[in-house]
């Protein structure tokens, strides 16, 4: 009954007690889970409650275990240009509660990314990015970030000293990022707002493991609101390709010590957390710098996507033949759509 009651407030939360509500969307939402929960629906009346837009699929760092880190060719390569992202948002802002600016590249590498933010906010959908921050900030930048009226700011930073940090983060620059989140929280009081909330996400790893008592104390003093430690994930390009005996094999390397830090079991060398669903192809969608939509975040491989949301639009997109078969074998957890979406269903669902 906890449970069930915690769910309920974290729903009204969500999607009734936000300053980005509306009837329609409501109704929207509440025809999504319907369908999910209860029908299986494979073709689905109403939209996503939430997409995720990626600004570029370029990044300047060369994280290991990351496809665009490794400099994978498996995704073209470009920036996504506003005009696209505005007319697929002005498409879609009647049901959508929230937007990801981020996906496989560094969101700040295009210059269009607070304007995408701003716009956004106009049309009453809360925001977040997720970045490394390793591009430097100018006091305009912070201050128009400020602005635009961010909602959430994930950092991801994992290690206190440089030379941890870099051995993830490749290519990075600890002290730029340290700078960068000075600015943004010091914009923050100079303007005299609360958001964005700042979020300083820590993958664990055997290199950056003995770290973590110290970093609550790291925290308060950068001023950050919030402190996630995560677990590192396999090799994200191969992720739903791979069994999870083959994933925790592979990452050896990478695998802390202490195993209460990590997403595995090492003993039966599988994940701790089994899902037995997924619910992406009824309420989120990702939509690559160029168009191309993938069904969830892990997919890295272009010519596995879905369709072309600026090309066909995304409502065309989200009922076409693919979304409608990879449901229908999800729904009934059968690996029969022909989509990626059947390797999931082989090797467990994305937790």
């Amino acid at each position: 009954m906890n449970y069930y009651l915690f769910q309920a407030k974290r729903s009204l939360k969500r999607f009734v007690f936000t300053p980005y509500f509306s009837p329609r969307k409501l109704v929207n939402a509440a025809g999504l889970f319907i369908q999910f929960g209860l029908l299986k629906n494979s073709r689905v009346r109403g939209y996503p409650l939430k997409l995720s837009f990626d600004p570029t699929s370029v990044c300047q760092l060369k994280c290991p275990l990351c496809p665009t880190g490794q400099r994978s060719n498996g995704r073209s390569k470009g920036a996504m240009e506003f005009s696209n992202y505005k007319k697929t948002v002005d498409s879609m802002a009647p049901y959508l509660y929230e937007i990801d600016l981020n996906n496989w590249g560094e969101p700040f590498l295009n210059k269009d990314l607070i304007k995408m933010v701003e716009y956004a906010h106009r049309k009453r959908i809360r925001t977040s990015i997720n970045t490394n921050l390793n591009v430097a900030l100018s006091e305009k930048e912070a201050a128009d970030l400020v602005k635009a009226g961010l909602d959430v700011l994930y950092i991801s930073m994992d290690g206190l000293t440089q030379e941890t940090y870099e051995k993830y983060r490749v290519g990075g620059n600890l002290q730029r990022v340290w700078d960068n989140i000075a600015l943004v929280v010091k914009k923050k009081k100079q303007l005299g707002k609360k958001k964005p909330r700042i979020v300083w996400q820590f993958l664990v790893s055997k290199y950056n493991e003995h770290e973590v008592p110290k970093l609550q104390a790291v925290k308060e003093k950068l001023g950050v609101d919030e402190l996630v430690i995560g677990f590192l994930r396999s090799d994200m390009g191969k992720e739903i390709f791979t069994p999870d005996k083959e994933k925790v094999e592979g990452m050896k390397k990478w695998l802390p010590k202490n195993e209460s830090l990590s997403r595995y079991d090492y003993n039966e060398k599988k994940r701790k957390l089994q899902k037995k669903y997924c619910h992406f192809l009824w309420f989120v969608s990702v939509i690559n710098w160029n168009g191309s939509v993938s069904p969830c975040c892990a997919n890295y491989f272009e010519k596995l996507d879905f369709g072309n949301a600026f090309k066909d639009g995304f409502k065309a997109v989200w009922n076409n033949e693919n979304y409608v078969r990879a449901r229908k074998a999800v729904a009934e957890h059968k690996a029969m759509s022909g989509t990626v979406c059947d390797n999931c269903i082989k090797t467990g669902f994305i937790d």
